[in-house]
């Protein structure tokens, strides 16, 4: 190494310890909920169904829609690109025993959706969706040929259809406690 970059790392390494010994700090990013909101947010928890008897009712919904989907376009052929993700919820649920998943997407490749068929398709996945609570709807886009819409529903749970080419069907349960967290009802 030439002197200039000797010197280069000297001053680097200098800054860094002074940084380090000043006690400067960085601001935690993802701070913990306040405890009056965290048992807010379990009791919430406790009042929906469990994790298991959610993930089964996503994966009805989302039954529900590919089914309907089927029906009007019977060259559809489903498959699922990937195994889905579990992981513990996010604030304002951290400080619960709650779990969340998203279920495997299901997806029709290269295929045809008509504006009449997609209207049918999206009217199929609010009806779905509803049953399990998720009813409110965003539209991320909606224009023809490609369209992605959601519904949505308490501690997080969703519904998504979405068009462009190729036709997907996603779901997540939000943040549900497992049946064995859950209070014994009283």
């Amino acid at each position: 190494m030439t002197s200039t970059t000797l010197r280069a790392v000297a001053l680097t390494c200098a800054a860094a310890l002074a940084l380090l010994t000043t006690g400067c700090t960085v601001p935690d990013p993802y701070p913990a909920t306040p405890s009056t909101d965290a048992a807010q947010a379990l009791e919430q928890l406790d009042s929906l169904p469990s994790f298991e008897d959610t993930t089964t009712q996503v994966q009805g919904a989302m039954d529900e829609i590919t089914t309907a989907a089927t029906k009007l376009i019977q060259t559809i052929e489903w498959s699922t690109p990937h195994q889905g993700s579990a992981d513990n919820c996010q604030a304002p649920y951290e400080q619960t025993d709650g779990k969340r998943l998203f279920l495997p997407d299901q997806v029709a490749v290269a295929v045809t959706v008509s504006e009449a068929d997609w209207s049918t398709i999206v009217a199929t996945a609010k009806a779905s969706a509803a049953k399990i609570g998720a009813t409110d709807m965003q539209a991320m886009q909606d224009q023809p040929g490609k369209h992605d819409v959601g519904f949505y529903g308490p501690a997080g749970i969703f519904i998504k259809v979405a068009y462009k080419g190729n036709l997907v069907v996603s779901g997540y349960t939000g943040c549900r406690l497992p049946e064995a967290k859950k209070k014994p009802a009283s």
